[in-house]
């Protein structure tokens, strides 16, 4: 069968160029329609990935990137677009109050109204038959109308009206008789919705049986970017992402600006985050190290002893051992919660029982803490119990059985042939480790909700991390969602920990020197 040279044979050629066809078009019709609404991010992003995905299809030279594409397609999605996300919001004031865009609030600001003292009311009388509404006609001192359920206001000549008993207001409108107002009362929200031009203000429902007419409150020039409000004839000018008046006074909502490093400095400056943010900073470094370290020697130890081959049961106990590990980690922690209860938990039920002591597990922050180690010690020494004994079975014995021969002791053994070669396989294991506890939210949250509380106005509790201190800026507030400070807080996060682990990963390439000289 004849072969192309670039592009294999020509049935499986033009399966690939029909298939391509139809992605591109789906793609260009849905880039038109973001281009439509402004979605100049999402069109680049659309053509971006359409123009590599053709290239890779056709390119022999590009041949290999195709099984590397789905990959970098998911790492840049998942990853990189996140992180570039959270960079940009923590140099903005994104939060609540500061959500939306610009001509946003100067939309939603001009379009408030209020009443005037003086403003004219309309008495109205509903119409309609069937369960449905039709109509209204409005009388008063600005004339007469007849207004719809979709806001369109008629003159009463363009309808029939019909006047049975003779008051000098219709009883019919187009053959609608008139509601009564059990009957109207079906149909309040429709009428509250009802935001009709009027003039310079709208007409809107007052009572059940008027509307009157509403003043715009504010008006926007953009001459000078100022809003000006027309019942106090105060005017506020656009400063720092909202509209600020002379004397201080705000109008919310604001929108979503620049600001620079003022949520990083917020940290360093604000007593309120400073103190904070050091506590909370402090504590989760202690808690990552003592974990990992208190977890690492109860799992080396185990390994220790479970790599001998003179050990009874030892498979037993080694099924047994990795019960914590088999476990989903967040039943276990539910249960922990449970153990820790300070007035029916097994723990003090068991003190109190045999030594009369109640220890305040977590209420206190010191037994909080403790509290929280103790059970993530319990939920990773598995781990390290099983990378341990893998990378002491691999250690040669002839190394042990040279070093007895030299009169070496079993600590001397430990020291300077298993711990260093141990090391070798396990440093890049541990750094992870810490990375994880580092950011180990889960534990925190169903275990203590980072309570206790240790400082009144401030939202970070005794066993809080910088992630559910994160979260709770985020989420539990009581000034509302400061995503800007979320965002800040995390990239910190992120810096912190990509510090550690480079500088661990390369202090790791030390080991190796180490097992060259063994």
């Amino acid at each position: 069968m004849f072969r192309s040279k670039s592009f294999g044979s020509v049935p499986s050629t033009l399966i690939k160029v029909a298939a391509l066809s139809l992605l591109d078009a789906v793609a260009i019709f849905f880039a038109v329609l973001l281009a439509w609404e402004g979605s100049w991010l999402l069109v680049g992003l659309i053509a971006g990935g359409l123009f590599g995905l053709n290239i890779l299809a056709f390119s022999r030279r590009l041949y290999p990137f195709r099984y590397l594409a789905p990959g970098l397609f998911f790492m840049i999605l998942m990853v990189v677009l996140p992180l570039v996300y959270t960079v940009y919001i923590s140099f903005t004031n994104y939060a609540t109050g500061n959500i939306l865009s610009k001509d946003q609030v100067i939309g939603l600001l001009t379009t408030r109204y209020y009443l005037p003292p003086d403003a004219p009311t309309f008495t109205f009388r509903a119409f309609g038959e069937g369960g449905t509404l039709y109509a209204l006609y409005l009388w008063g001192p600005a004339g007469e109308y007849v207004l719809f359920p979709d806001g369109r206001l008629d003159a009463p000549s363009l309808h029939r009206l019909e006047d049975l008993d003779g008051d000098g207001r219709p009883d019919l409108v187009d053959g609608k008789p008139a509601l009564s107002t059990p009957e109207l009362t079906r149909f309040v929200s429709t009428l509250q919705n009802l935001a009709v031009p009027f003039g310079e203000g709208v007409l809107r429902l007052s009572t059940l049986s008027t509307f009157r007419l509403y003043a715009p409150q504010y008006r926007y020039d953009p001459a000078t970017d100022t809003l000006v409000d027309l019942r106090t004839g105060k005017v506020y000018r656009a400063q720092g992402g909202n509209f600020v008046a002379p004397d201080g006074e705000k109008l919310d909502p604001g929108w979503v600006t620049f600001v620079g490093f003022a949520n990083y400095l917020r940290f360093l400056r604000d007593p309120l985050y400073h103190r904070a943010f050091v506590r909370v900073f402090g504590w989760t470094v202690t808690w990552a190290i003592l974990t990992v370290t208190l977890s690492f020697a109860l799992g080396l130890g185990l390994a220790i002893l479970l790599n001998d081959r003179h050990l009874r049961l030892r498979k037993f106990y080694r099924s047994l051992l990795i019960v914590p590990y088999a476990i989903p980690a967040f039943i276990s922690i539910l249960i922990w919660r449970g153990f820790f209860n300070v007035e029916v938990g097994l723990f003090n039920q068991v003190l109190t029982q045999y030594f009369g002591v109640r220890v305040p597990w977590l209420t206190d922050p010191f037994w909080a803490r403790f509290a929280c180690i103790l059970t993530n010690v319990w939920l990773t020494y598995p781990y390290m119990m099983l990378v341990s004994l893998g990378a002491l079975q691999s250690i040669p014995e002839e190394m042990y059985e040279a070093a007895k021969v030299d009169g070496a002791t079993g600590w001397q053994r430990f020291s300077r042939i298993t711990f260093p070669l141990l090391l070798i396989s396990v440093a890049p294991l541990l750094i992870g480790s810490f990375a994880f506890t580092f950011n180990n939210f889960t534990l925190i949250w169903l275990l203590t909700r980072g309570e206790p509380v240790v400082e009144i106005g401030s939202r970070a509790g005794a066993t809080d991390i910088l992630l559910s201190y994160a979260y709770k800026l985020s989420f539990q507030g009581g000034r509302g969602a400061e995503y800007n400070m979320t965002a800040a807080l995390a990239v910190v996060i992120f810096i912190i920990v990509a510090l550690i682990s480079g500088i661990s990963f390369t202090r790791t390439k030390a080991l190796e020197e180490v097992s060259r000289g063994l």
